[in-house]
C-alpha cells in the first residue's frame, strides 16, 4: 500500500461541512451518484404551491448557512408516508442501527423539510434590528415548529409551501434531509402530548441547557439523545435571555460534548480496569477496534477512510484521482480534557467518547480508551454522527457479554487485531496515534514505588 500519512487532504477535515477548499458547495457529494435522486415513486411530484398534510415526527431542521439569521422548520411526510399515522421512525436514529443505507435514505427522501428564515437570537431585547423586526408570520411559523418539537410522537400537521425543490443533502453530523421548500403556513391539527421531564426544563427559564440535558433529561429512559438535540436546537432550552436557535449540526456535537463532559468527571473518581480490554463492530462498512487500557480516563480516535471513499477522492491543486490514497487522521485528549474542537474528527469524536464513557460508568471503572475507525467503499455516503454513536451503542451495550471482547495481558496483544481486521496496514495506525507512545512511556507512581 502507498503511504498513508496525512497528504494535505482537506477533504477528511472538511467532510463537506466548512467548505475549506472555497467552493459554495461540496463537489464530492454533488457528484455522488446516490444524490441524484432517491426518491419513492409512489408520489407524484409536488409543483408550485401545495398544502402538505400528514402525521408530522418531532423533528425540525436549523440550517447554518447564513448565520445568525438561518432557515428553520419541521419535517413533514410526503408520498406513502403521508398517510401513516405513526411517523416518528422517520426521524429516530437511535432505531435504525442494523438497517441498510437505501432504507434510510427512504425515510429521509420521504419527508419534506420546510424552511422559514428568522434570526437565531428570536426572543432577546435590544438587539440588531436585523435579527428583532420579525413578522407575525414568522412568529407564528417558530412557535409551531417548537411545539412539534416538544411532542413524544408524531402530531397530525398542515403546511402550505411554495418553491419545493427535489434533492438530498448529506452531512457528515446529521442525518440526510430529503425535498424542502418555503413554508408559508403550518397549523398544528392534533393536541400535542409533553413528557413531563420535557415540559420542565422548559418552562424553567432559569435553567441552564447544560443542566437540563444531564440533571432532568439524560436519564429518562423515553428521552433520546436526538431528542435533547431537537430541543436545544429549536431554541427551547436555557436561561432565558439565552435561548437561541442552535442550527442542528452543532446542536448534535453539543449535546454528545455536555453529557461526556459530564460523564469524565464522574469517572475521575473510580478505580482503574487491571487488563486490556479490546472489543470489535462493524456497520455499513464502518470498522472499529475499541481498545481499552488500565490508567486514568482519556482518550483517543484514529479514523482512516479508505481509497475512493466519499471523503478521499481529491487533494486540492490535484483534482480527482483514480486511485487516492487514505489518510490516518485523529484527535485525542489526556486526563485534563479537551479545551479546543476535535477539528479532525468533528462530531464523530464526540459521540464514540461518550457511548464509551456511559460504559465505563456502568461497570463503575475508569480506563484510557483508543477507537480505531476504518471506512470503506460500502459507506457511500455520509449519513450522519449517528451511525459512530449507535454503533458503539450496540457495541458497548453488550459489554462483556458481546462475542467480540476480550481480555489481554499487554497493550501489544490487544492492538494486534488492526493486522486481521483492518485493511489499512498497522504501522500507519501507530505512526498516527498520539496516545499509544504515551501510554507506553508514561510511569505512573505505583511503577515507582514497585
Amino acid at each position: 500500500m502507498e503511504n498513508l500519512e496525512n497528504s494535505g487532504n482537506i477533504c477528511l477535515r472538511c467532510k463537506g461541512a466548512r467548505l475549506l477548499c472555497g467552493k459554495t458547495s461540496c463537489p464530492i457529494l454533488f457528484k455522488s451518484s446516490i444524490l441524484k435522486s432517491t426518491f419513492s415513486t409512489d408520489f407524484p411530484k409536488l409543483k408550485g404551491k401545495q398544502d402538505i398534510f400528514g402525521a408530522s415526527p418531532p423533528a425540525a431542521f436549523v440550517g447554518h448557512f447564513g448565520y445568525p439569521k438561518v432557515n428553520i422548520g419541521p419535517m413533514l411526510p410526503i408520498g406513502g408516508y403521508s398517510e401513516t399515522k405513526d411517523t416518528k421512525f422517520l426521524d429516530d436514529p437511535e432505531h435504525w442501527f442494523g438497517k441498510p443505507i437505501e432504507e434510510i435514505v427512504a425515510y429521509r427522501s420521504g419527508m419534506i423539510r420546510s424552511n422559514f428564515s428568522i434570526g437565531v437570537k428570536y426572543q432577546a431585547r435590544n438587539i440588531d434590528s436585523v435579527l428583532s423586526d420579525l413578522n407575525r408570520t414568522n412568529r407564528r411559523l417558530l412557535e409551531a415548529t417548537q411545539e412539534l418539537t416538544l411532542a413524544s410522537k408524531s402530531v397530525d400537521t398542515e403546511a402550505k409551501m411554495s418553491h419545493i425543490r427535489y434533492s438530498m443533502r448529506y452531512d457528515s453530523q446529521s442525518a440526510p434531509s430529503g425535498p424542502s421548500g418555503r413554508t408559508d403556513k403550518i397549523t398544528v391539527i392534533d393536541n400535542v402530548k409533553v413528557l413531563k421531564s420535557v415540559d420542565k426544563v422548559v418552562s424553567d427559564r432559569d435553567l441552564k441547557a447544560a443542566d437540563a440535558i444531564t440533571g432532568y433529561l439524560f436519564n429518562v429512559p423515553e428521552i433520546t439523545v436526538t431528542s435533547m438535540q431537537r430541543l436545544l436546537s429549536t431554541g427551547l432550552l436555557g436561561v432565558k435571555k439565552n435561548r437561541t436557535l442552535v442550527p442542528t449540526r452543532w446542536a448534535i456535537t453539543a449535546v454528545d460534548d455536555i453529557i461526556g463532559k459530564k460523564l469524565a468527571k464522574d469517572l475521575h473518581h473510580l478505580p482503574w480496569i487491571d487488563k486490556y480490554y479490546s472489543f470489535r463492530g462493524e456497520y455499513l462498512d464502518n470498522k472499529f477496534l475499541i481498545v481499552m487500557a488500565p490508567g486514568r480516563f482519556l482518550f483517543e480516535m484514529n479514523e482512516v477512510w479508505g481509497a475512493q471513499t466519499v471523503w478521499n477522492q481529491a487533494v486540492p491543486g490535484i483534482g480527482f484521482q483514480p486511485r487516492q490514497v487514505a489518510s490516518v487522521i485523529n484527535d485525542f485528549e489526556l486526563e485534563k480534557g479537551r479545551k479546543s474542537y476535535a477539528s479532525n474528527i468533528t462530531g464523530a469524536y464526540y459521540a464514540a467518547r461518550m457511548e464509551i464513557e456511559k460504559f465505563l460508568v456502568r461497570i463503575r471503572r475508569q480506563a484510557r480508551v483508543i477507537v480505531f475507525r476504518e471506512i470503506m467503499g460500502g459507506y457511500l455516503v455520509p449519513l450522519g454522527v449517528w451511525v459512530i454513536r449507535e454503533t458503539i451503542r450496540n457495541i458497548m451495550t453488550q459489554g462483556f457479554q458481546n462475542p467480540t471482547f476480550q481480555e489481554h495481558e499487554t497493550l501489544g496483544e490487544a492492538l494486534n487485531f488492526i493486522r486481521t481486521e483492518f485493511s489499512v496496514p498497522y504501522k500507519y495506525w501507530m505512526k498516527a496515534s498520539n496516545v499509544i507512545p504515551y501510554i507506553k512511556t508514561q510511569r505512573s507512581l505505583d511503577y515507582w514505588l514497585r
